[in-house]
């Protein structure tokens, strides 16, 4: 941010100001909180906010760089260090290896970076030694550990030089990187691998490290709120631990392990991504696998993904059977708490358009206002075009009518011997209008042949029949 509040549109990008063509960037004279929220991988899905998108790039030192130095370590003359988060292990990164990174990079005084990976929603790659980032950055990075976050102070001298880059980037400009090393590929292990039979290749042993780090990568991205990203990992590791070669038991049921582990996962994705079919898909191969019954937080994305179908005693079912085998587990007695609010609501909606049906519903004689009449005169031209056309057998009526507009409606189905239908997708209500069909279900009991029956007639057949109160599904002949 320049000292007129303007910040860049797009964040530059570090190879292309250093290749011989250099970089194009343009100036925003405003800054939108879009308010992204970051989730936890291993969160059982609540809504909380984890921190909003913009925070993540602003810079976390208000004061200057020499008072920095002041609480860091020296790398080299010109790499000052602090580690905010230690790595594992000992080994630190070496020459030749293939590095992956989430970093941000500031200049003293401005609040959001002039460079980050976080502002571009992906990792940078290079190779060290062969010149692909600044030469501070790649220093920087070789002092680091697997998943080591660390703040780096580098100076001018191994970054844009004394000149710098004007406009943009002043004179003698030092920095201050935000690094995450992700991963890293020993050279020696990449040419190993490479000399390995494919049978070797396929092993589990060999297999595993790669599913490691490819799920790492996965939970990075979800942490960035990347999910589809995330997913497309997530099915990786899949297909890796599918195709490799098991030589013995232990392998068998480590595999096992790890494949239920990404399916769960795989079912958080989902669910965030609002898509339940699948989410109930990959709790689906989880049962395959193993007794889903002693995994609660599988139970609780199956019971939120039914939920969201409309599945409301499945769901309850699913989530009853997670709060025992986590009795204080507040979230999932959040999720029971709201699944009790929707399935109440759900059997109001249902008593609602049943008491139309049965013409239970109390109705005063009240003069239609201009727009009431307006909008039956509209209704009815649509519902005379709709059974004038053969091919039509379906009309799904728009969202947010009103009590007496659906009273118009049903009166008009009346008039046209048509059905008026309540349906539930991705846990939303609405209405369609359907023609007549030859039902089977709903045949006399007295042997006549299969006649035309309106929704009314079914309504009260299953009622007086079976003291029921009974929805009919026409689209998939389902009985609820």
């Amino acid at each position: 941010m320049d000292e007129n509040g303007s910040v860049l549109k797009e964040a530059l990008n570090i190879a292309d100001l250093l290749g011989e063509n250099g970089a194009q960037f343009q100036i925003s004279t405003k800054y939108n909180d879009h308010g992204e929220e970051f989730f936890m991988e291993d969160d059982y899905g609540s809504a909380d906010e984890d921190e909003d998108a913009h925070r993540k790039i602003m810079n976390p030192w208000d004061k200057s760089f020499d008072e920095l130095r002041g609480q860091m370590f020296m790398v080299s003359e010109f790499v000052y260090k602090r580690i905010t988060k230690p790595g594992v292990g000992d080994e630190l990164v070496p020459d030749r290896a293939r590095v992956k990174i989430d970093y941000n990079g500031y200049f003293e005084g401005e609040t959001y970076a002039f460079d980050s990976t976080s502002m571009r929603g992906e990792f940078k790659t290079f190779t060290i030694g062969k010149s692909e980032v600044l030469e501070g950055l790649e220093e920087a990075v070789k002092s680091m550990k697997p998943s080591e976050e660390a703040q780096f102070v580098i100076g001018y001298q191994v970054l844009f030089g004394e000149l710098g880059c004007k406009p943009r980037i002043k004179p003698k400009a030092d920095a201050l990187f935000i690094v995450k090393l992700v991963s890293f590929t020993d050279p020696g292990d990449a040419a190993a691998l490479d000399n390995l039979t494919p049978e070797e290749q396929r092993s589990y042993a060999v297999v595993k490290q790669k599913v490691v780090d490819t799920r790492n990568h996965a939970k990075d991205y979800f942490k960035k709120n990347l999910v589809a990203n995330a997913i497309n990992d997530y099915h990786k590791a899949v297909n890796y631990l599918e195709q490799c070669n098991i030589k013995d038991e232990a392998e068998q049921l480590e595999q096992t392990e790890t494949l239920i582990q990404i399916y769960t996962s795989l079912a958080v994705c989902y669910n965030k991504k609002d898509n339940p079919r699948k989410a109930c898909l990959m709790i689906n191969e989880i049962r395959r696998l193993g007794n889903l019954e002693r995994l609660p937080r599988a139970l609780f994305h199956e019971g939120r993904a039914l939920m969201n179908l409309g599945e409301y005693g499945r769901a309850k079912t699913s989530l009853v059977k997670a709060q025992k085998l986590e009795p204080t587990n507040k979230e999932i007695a959040k999720e029971l708490k709201i699944l009790n609010e929707r399935w109440e609501k759900s059997r109001q909606d249902e008593q609602s358009i049943c008491a139309r049906a049965f013409g239970l519903k109390e109705r005063k004689d009240i003069r239609l206002t201009e727009e009431q009449i307006s909008f039956t005169n509209t209704m009815k031209g649509t519902l005379e075009a709709f059974t004038a056309d053969e091919r039509s057998k379906q009309l799904t009526l728009p969202e947010g009518l009103t009590s007496k507009e659906m009273d118009m409606v049903q009166d008009l189905a009346d008039q046209f011997g048509l059905r008026l239908n309540l349906y539930k997708d991705n846990n939303k209500d609405f209405y369609r209008l359907e023609k007549k069909i030859d039902c089977q279900e709903g045949r006399r009991m007295s042997g006549e042949q299969s006649s035309w029956w309106t929704f009314r007639d079914l309504k009260r057949f299953y009622y007086y029949q079976y003291n029921l109160d009974y929805t009919f599904y026409v689209n998939n002949k389902k009985q609820r």
